[in-house]
Formats: C-alpha cells, sequence, structure tokens
C-alpha cells in the first residue's frame, strides 16, 4: 500500500519530506521494524516510543509517525499528529482493510466473567455453524492457531492484524474481551462492533491505572457510550447484567445512542431472567424465562459467576435467534476454561480448584461457589499482585479469612514490590483473632504444596490469582511457573505417583 493512500485518511497533521514510499508494514514496537515500515512513536506509562526513532530508522523504517516535530534524516517522511496511538488505531485498520466490517464482531467488558462468557459463547456460536475467532486474557484463537495472549485487549494494530487474519481464514465471528486499560487508550478505535456485552462491575480493580472508581467506571461506560455507538453497523446490540449496581449507567448510555438492548439476570424487569439455578461439582443447572417461554440449561462449568456467564451468552444467542437445542448442545460441549474453576484431579480424596480470581469481587464469588459444594474444608492460597492497586489487598485479606477455614498467603506476581510488603497490605484486613487461621508462606510453590499436604477427605484446596498463567513476575525477572502443574506435581508427591 502506498503511503499517499494512507495518508488522505488521517486528519490534522504535517507532514515533512513527502515520500510516497510503498509501505510493507506497520509497527510501535522499534524492535519489529522491517524495511520499508511505518514506525508509530507512542507514549506508554513506562516508555517513549520516541526514543526509540533512531533505533527504528537504522532498522529500515521509512515513515515515523511523532507527537513533536525532530530532526530527522532527508529520506524519512516524517508526519506529527496530536495522539499517536489513536492515529495508529486508524492508520492500522486502513492497512489491514477495515477487517472488523467482514466480521460479526462482539466485544465483552466488566471486571470479571470477560474469559468464561467468551469461551461460552464461541461454544454455542461454533455449534451453530459459527466459524469463530477469539482475542481474549487466555490466548488469541485464529481458527485452530492458538496463541499465548499478550494483554487482554491488545494494541489496535495487534488487534487489526489479528482481525485480519480471521477474515483470511473465513471466519465469521470475532468474540473479543474488551479491557479498561484497552478503553480508556483507544486501543478498539475504528473496530465496528455488532455486540457489547457487559458482565459486572466491581469498585476494587485497576484504580492503580484509574486512580479512581468514577475513571475506571467511566472507561468501561465509553465501550457503549462511544465505541459501540461509533460503530458503522446498522444492527447492534447491547446485552446487560440488570443485577448488577452499575446496569443502569450502562443502560442509558445505550438509551442515549439509540442502540438496542437486552438486560439478563434475576431482577424482575430482566429480558432473559434466571429463575432458578443449581450448583454441582458436574457443573451448572439453570433455568431463564424469556419471551413468556421457560428454558433448562446444563453445563460442565460450575460455580455462581459462570451461571451469569452462561445466561449472558444465552441472551446473546436468543438475539442472534440460534435455536435453544444448539444453545444447549454448545452449553454442554465446553467442559472447562482455563485457569477458571478448573479442577485439578490425580485421584486424591479432596478436590483442588485453580481460579484466576484477583478482585475481593471475584474471591468472594470463588468462594461463595465452593461453599455451594459442601466442602469438609477450604484451605485458600492467594496473594495479591504488585504494582497494582493496594487498596483491595485489605478486603481480599478480610474476605479470605472470613469464607475460609485455613488461608496461606502467599506471593501472586510481586513484580517490583517486595512479597512481604504485599502480605503485610493483605493483613491489615485480618483481625487478630482471625489470624491464627492464616499461614504466610511468601514462595507460592511452597504455599501450594503446604495446602495440598494439609488436605484432607473432602476438603476443596483453592488456588486463587493466577489461573491459567505460565508465569510468575519476580523483579525484572519473567519465570516459568503454572499452578495446576505445581498442585499436580505435589499431589503425585503426596501420594508417591511423581
Amino acid at each position: 500500500m502506498k503511503l499517499k493512500e494512507i495518508l488522505k485518511h488521517v486528519p490534522d497533521k504535517k507532514v515533512s519530506n513527502f515520500k510516497n514510499y510503498e509501505i510493507s508494514g506497520i509497527t510501535y514496537d522499534s524492535r519489529k521494524v522491517k524495511e520499508n515500515y511505518i514506525f508509530v512513536a507512542i507514549k506508554g506509562t513506562k516508555l517513549d516510543g520516541h526514543n526509540f526513532i533512531k533505533d527504528a530508522i537504522d532498522r529500515g523504517a521509512k515513515v515515523i509517525f511523532v507527537e513533536r516535530e525532530l530532526l530527522l534524516p532527508h529520506d524519512i517522511t516524517q508526519v506529527v499528529v496530536e495522539n499517536t496511538r489513536e492515529t495508529l488505531a486508524l492508520i492500522s485498520s486502513i492497512f489491514y482493510g477495515n477487517p472488523s466490517d467482514k466480521l460479526k464482531v462482539i466485544g465483552i467488558t466488566g471486571t470479571n466473567g470477560k474469559t468464561t462468557t467468551s469461551y461460552l459463547l464461541k461454544s454455542i456460536l461454533t455449534e451453530s455453524g459459527k466459524k469463530c475467532g477469539l482475542i481474549g486474557t487466555v490466548m488469541y484463537e485464529i481458527g485452530e492457531r492458538k496463541i499465548s495472549s499478550i494483554n487482554t485487549t491488545p494494541e489496535s494494530l495487534d488487534i487489526e492484524e489479528l482481525l485480519s487474519q480471521m477474515v483470511e481464514m473465513g471466519t465469521t465471528h470475532a468474540i473479543m474481551e474488551v479491557s479498561s486499560h484497552g478503553l480508556d487508550q483507544g486501543r478498539v478505535k475504528f473496530i465496528n462492533f455488532d455486540a457489547g456485552i457487559m458482565t459486572n462491575i466491581s469498585s476494587h480493580e485497576h484504580l492503580d491505572y484509574h486512580k479512581s472508581f468514577k475513571n475506571y467506571l467511566k472507561a468501561k461506560l465509553s465501550f457503549f457510550g462511544r465505541y459501540l455507538a461509533e460503530s458503522k453497523k446498522k444492527k447492534k446490540i447491547g446485552i446487560v447484567n440488570r443485577d448488577d449496581p452499575y446496569s443502569k449507567y450502562f443502560i442509558n448510555e445505550l438509551k442515549r445512542n439509540n442502540i438496542e438492548f437486552i438486560t439478563y439476570g434475576r431482577d424482575k424487569k430482566s429480558d432473559v431472567k434466571l429463575i432458578d439455578f443449581k450448583i454441582s461439582e458436574k457443573g451448572n443447572y439453570l433455568k431463564v424465562e424469556s419471551g413468556g417461554k421457560i428454558y433448562e440449561f446444563s453445563t460442565p462449568i460450575t460455580g455462581r459467576g459462570n451461571i451469569y456467564n452462561a445466561v449472558a451468552s444465552i441472551s446473546y444467542a436468543f438475539f442472534e435467534g440460534i435455536p435453544v437445542e444448539i444453545i444447549k448442545k454448545g452449553l454442554e460441549n465446553i467442559k472447562s476454561v482455563p485457569g477458571r474453576f478448573e479442577f485439578i484431579d490425580e485421584g486424591q480424596p479432596f478436590s483442588v480448584i485453580v481460579d484466576y480470581a484477583h478482585t475481593s469481587h471475584s474471591l468472594e464469588n470463588l468462594l461463595l461457589s465452593v461453599r455451594d459444594l459442601n466442602p469438609k474444608r477450604i484451605i485458600l492460597i492467594f496473594g495479591c499482585g504488585g504494582d497494582r492497586d493496594r487498596s483491595k489487598r485489605p478486603v481480599m485479606g478480610k474476605i479470605a479469612v472470613k469464607m475460609a477455614d485455613i488461608v496461606i498467603i502467599t506471593s501472586d506476581n510481586p513484580r517490583s514490590e517486595d512479597p512481604m510488603d504485599i502480605i503485610r497490605d493483605i493483613e491489615k484486613g485480618i483481625g487478630w483473632l482471625r489470624r491464627k487461621k492464616c499461614k504466610i508462606i511468601p514462595d507460592r510453590k511452597e504455599a501450594i504444596k503446604e495446602g495440598i499436604f494439609l488436605a484432607e477427605e473432602g476438603d476443596f484446596v483453592v488456588i486463587a490469582g493466577k489461573g491459567h498463567e505460565t508465569y510468575q513476575i519476580l523483579k525484572d525477572t519473567v519465570i516459568p511457573f503454572d499452578d495446576r502443574e505445581e498442585a499436580r506435581k505435589f499431589i503425585r508427591e503426596r501420594y508417591g505417583r511423581g
């Protein structure tokens, strides 16, 4: 594609040393630059792409997008714009041929439940004969190809490339988790969504980035009020969990922009009403009412949160007109979601669950779900991430000792923080009388071993926080670490099966 074809769509720009290069690619990472690339200098939270322009030019970049005019070699075309991140979204969409126009794009936002809802919905759509791609926290799926995820919502360039590959593979539907970071930074701008699903909102999440709950909520609301509203798709739908205390704000955004919407939940005003459910180790059973008719569904995925995730998926399927029998098969086909209420079974006489719960709301829901399974005792192993919202740490500590019988406080991803400082923050929410049920074991591997070896028949060992993750971040080092594999290893060690 010629540079002129890209630049004609870019507003309010100042171009220097224009040469109509044949553009072979775009990147915002100087290490990925190849000959005749566009390099877009983005200011991140830690690094500024403007500091890597020389490296980009040395690697073959011929066009540089910047936010301030610089002195560059005469053969380099410089494009000055007000916001390079937003411009990246625009030129990426153009370069890849606006792939979202050729797909049905479903975005899922909320504090918890995005991943499981995306897996459930993908299973239903696949059962109905649709070819689905997935962009989310666990992985990116394009046909049979699976790519480990870096961010829940990747940078705009990466999204457009993934969507383009989906189009090439004959994909019909793209299901995307949409994070508050992605919304605030405009990573989903110029993606034409067909649908938006809101799962739930928790008040203690990502405050390290957003600084206040008001800002966090504002970012989430922008998915419906800005991005879905700006979508050029003709038939759009918003799907909202009416039971969530903040649902009215999302509904108001949809009404304000004249977007059709469906609500779900136990609230009597819900369009898809949850009227009954049962939770067991074998899975979830739920009964819903819609359009005056009652339907029964079941799924092998268990847990309270997954009741709502299933109803959200069912609601979208109803909108698409998918037959009930197909919806049932889709829900029944999905056996598990990586790191989401995932049972670890090595034949031991107690249960082990690995879950991604890393917020106060998700931890409480997780432990309530485990209580529904009538455990003899709950042995909880958890920590909190470093360089993240510190205010949720004592709240999670309070929930842990209230709902579990034995609590082992350990490290999560401490990042640049001292693990013991994080643990002390968690302890602030734990009263002195309840501290006797706590053990402090900063080494996560040793904490998991302790939990496994403490367990007796009928107990539930719950390992929370990291879920599907296969690494642990310790200062500037990333080491291989998988809660599921560690649990399996120690079960085998305990019972001599290693």
